[in-house]
This record gives C-alpha cells, structure tokens and sequence, in this order.
C-alpha cells in the first residue's frame, strides 16, 4: 500500500514537501475535523451544508466506516505534520445496496440524492461483474487547492481501487470544479440531476431548490479500470 502512495503521478510540483500515507488511528481527531469543515462548509448550494450539531454523527458514521479500512489515505505537510488532505476509499460488490440504518438520518437525503444519479450504473448490475471502488470523500483544504493535490489525491485513488482488482471507480459530485477535474482524469459522467427539480423520494420535497449555476446539477461520474491480478 505505501508503494502506491509513494508513486508520484506529476500533478504536485511539490509532492516531496508532504506525506502520503495509510490513516492510523492516531489520525482520527484531525481528519474528523477536516470532514466536519467539508460537511458544514465546504457545499457550495447552501442547502446542502449540515448544521454543526448533525455534522458530528455524520463524521462519526464516515470515519467509523472507512478510516481504517486498509484503503483510506492522507497527506500531510512533512515539515509540521499539518494535515492538508483526505482519501477515505470503499470497495464494493455490484448490485449492492445503500443500507439506510446505518446512515444518520440528518444525511439520509443527501444519499438518496446519491442513489438518484447513480441510477443503477452499479447498483442494477449482477455481482458477477466483481468489486467497484468509490472515493467516499475526497478533500483537500482551500489553502492547498491550486497544488495540484487534489488531483494527486485521485490518481492515488484510481491506483489503489485498480490494484484491489475493481473493475471500475465510481461516485458522485456536487462540484463543478470536481466535475471537470474528473473529466479531464477520464471519468464520464453517467447520470445528472437538476438539484433545483429533485424531489426527495421519501418526503416529496424540493430539498435543494437554491442550487445555483454553476453548481445547480448532480453528478455520478465513472470510470473503467483494467485491474491487475494484484492484491494488497
């Protein structure tokens, strides 16, 4: 795992000034307070920031589901150990389900957003096609976003998922800044949605109506993958 880590993919001019590597438990106080900046701060469309106080389970369910999972990943400034980025990684089988219990109910709308775009590009097909990863949350604080990192960030997890022999990296977008980083790393983008048209399929509401452009649609983007026999 660290081997992948240590790969620089050319999109930091100054990778060498940070650290890559696998999250430990000596990590967790840090990285829940980047996810609970990115929850609370981080979407553009106001409504679908969390308030601080349903932030926190969301955090807990993020971290407890996937920081130490052998996948997930940070950056670090290697000068002072500052914390300046996140890869939290899932692998999954085809065909699987959300399991809504186990999401927090504050967060629950913002999954069936989630399940609305992806529109059973992996979801609707057989488990015999294998695993598929996802970059649960990808994020780089703002102080870094003109580095290159974030970019890094999603080449490392494109080497990771592959590696684990997935047949595809698939998940959604809310950016449109994302969106054409993930363009230009050769994802398509296989569903959409007017964030201002959505109806939540549980409570019939408009959740999302101030959705502005250019951030006024939804994404689920993909990517094929030619995995290697490979396991970590």
């Amino acid at each position: 795992m660290q081997a992948l880590l240590s790969k620089s993919h050319g999109c930091m001019k100054n990778r060498s000034d940070f650290v890559f590597r696998q999250c430990t438990p000596k990590d967790a106080d840090k990285i829940n307070e980047m996810v609970l900046w990115f929850l609370t701060t981080s979407f553009a469309t106001e409504s679908m920031k969390l308030k601080p106080e349903d932030a926190k389970d969301v955090a807990k369910y993020y971290l407890d589901s996937y920081l130490l999972n052998g996948l997930s990943f940070a950056v670090f400034e290697r000068s002072n150990c500052r914390l300046a980025g996140i890869g939290l990684i899932s692998i999954k089988n085809y065909g699987s389900k959300v399991n809504m219990e186990k999401v927090p109910e504050p967060y629950r709308r913002q999954v069936r957003l989630q399940i609305a775009a992806e529109a059973g590009v992996v979801t609707g097909k057989s488990p015999e096609l294998g695993t598929y990863g996802t970059g649960q949350l990808s994020i780089v604080y703002p102080q870094y976003a003109r580095s290159g990192m974030a970019s890094e960030i999603n080449a490392l997890i494109v080497d990771i998922v592959r590696f684990r022999g997935c047949r595809a990296l698939s998940g959604s977008i809310s950016s449109s800044y994302v969106l054409k980083l993930c363009l230009r790393a050769g994802y398509e983008v296989t569903g959409k949605v007017k964030l201002a048209d959505y109806v939540d399929s549980v409570t019939g509401e408009k959740p999302f109506t101030d959705a502005q452009p250019p951030h006024d649609f939804f994404y689920w983007v993909h990517k094929p993958l030619y995995p290697t026999q490979n396991k970590l």
